[in-house]
């Protein structure tokens, strides 16, 4: 048996157990495999995975990380007192129990794509593991009374899983008109680079946090780092990265980008990432109030989002027809073309 066919197997009974772990009828399944419904549901699931960005972090900030001090449940019961603090942790608990249900529900619900792309399942795969892991990982933050780097664990593992959600939305997109994608061996590299210069400023970003004044306890004193430092490595790395981005906007304004929707992705994350240094710097100057941070934590994700799809429609642009796979387009082998000719 082929590694193909065995991967397929395992996946199919994944689905099959799964189906009888939450009783969803087959035709329930189908009903939301249609194009439109499908991709309502992709939409919703990424933005869920961007909503609880907010919420983890409005525990945090408003120093509910140990409202519940047990896991999974809340001061010994199921229902937690009605104290602020408890209210809020548990409601977060509630989401997130809620968001892995529809990342569950995403992935069983591509399973019945038609002709679905193996990269359509393995994003919705990817996103639902991920949101399963945050469970015990959750546990641990607060078994571990919000020790900075598992606090940082449990967000750049919301990060990865919004990541999955984002590349399941383009991919669907894809698969919904026909189109596939070639890595551009020229802008390919680039957008790699960039999307990596991002990530730089997400985890220096959670740097910072480590480091900073909002522990999510007020009884929790303990911090990773120092703020300082934190903060001179985290303007520097966004620094690179808007450098990087105005190279690439120009770039693409100068030559067009094959995928059409690219160049309206650079307006948005480069508009979405001028709001976030001005939120950075408000924050910064004025102690960090957590309302600031919040709408820091919000815009971040939004401009991860960007990033990312800005960086597959321009790294991995639709291929022309007869265009082999890792190869340039036409129109962009010509000149390469014309030069080996004069030689």
């Amino acid at each position: 048996m082929s590694g193909r066919t065995v991967g397929d197997a395992s996946m199919t009974t994944v689905s099959r157990t799964s189906h009888s772990l939450l009783g969803l009828p087959g035709a329930m399944l189908d009903r939301l495999a249609t194009p439109r419904r499908f991709t309502t549901l992709v939409l919703v699931n990424a933005g869920l995975l961007w909503f609880i960005l907010l919420s983890g972090a409005l525990v945090r900030l408003t120093g509910s990380g140990l409202g519940c001090p047990d896991w999974p449940l809340c001061d010994g019961g199921v229902v937690p007192a009605a104290g602020y603090h408890q209210v809020i942790e548990y409601t977060n608990r509630l989401a997130s129990a809620f968001i892995l249900l529809v990342t569950v529900l995403t992935f069983l619900t591509a399973r019945r794509i038609a002709n679905a792309r193996p990269a359509l399942r393995g994003y919705a795969l990817s996103a639902m593991t991920m949101s399963i892991l945050q469970v015990p990982l959750g546990g641990l933050t607060v078994l571990t009374d919000l020790h900075p780097l598992m606090v940082a664990s449990h967000f750049l593992l919301s990060i990865g899983a919004l990541t999955m959600a984002v590349l399941l939305v383009i991919t669907n997109d894809d698969h919904r008109n026909g189109r596939t994608r070639a890595t551009d061996r020229r802008r390919g590299p680039f957008a790699g680079l960039s999307a990596l210069a991002l990530l730089a400023a997400i985890v220096t970003g959670v740097l910072v946090t480590a480091a900073g004044p909002h522990s999510g306890d007020d009884d929790v004193l303990k911090r990773f780092g120092d703020l300082e430092a934190a903060a001179w490595l985290h303007v520097r790395a966004v620094a690179v990265l808007v450098v990087l981005m105005i190279v690439l906007a120009v770039w693409t304004r100068r030559e067009p980008p094959t995928d059409p929707r690219a160049k309206r992705a650079v307006a948005v994350f480069l508009t979405l990432l001028g709001i976030q240094i001005v939120i950075g710097e408000v924050q910064y100057r004025h102690g960090l109030p957590w309302q600031v941070v919040l709408a820091h934590v919000a815009v971040a994700g939004l401009v991860w989002m960007a990033g990312v799809t800005l960086a597959w429609r321009v790294g991995r642009p639709p291929r022309t027809a007869g265009a082999p796979d890792g190869l340039a387009p036409p129109s962009e082998r010509e000149p390469v073309a014309a030069a080996a000719s004069a030689v």
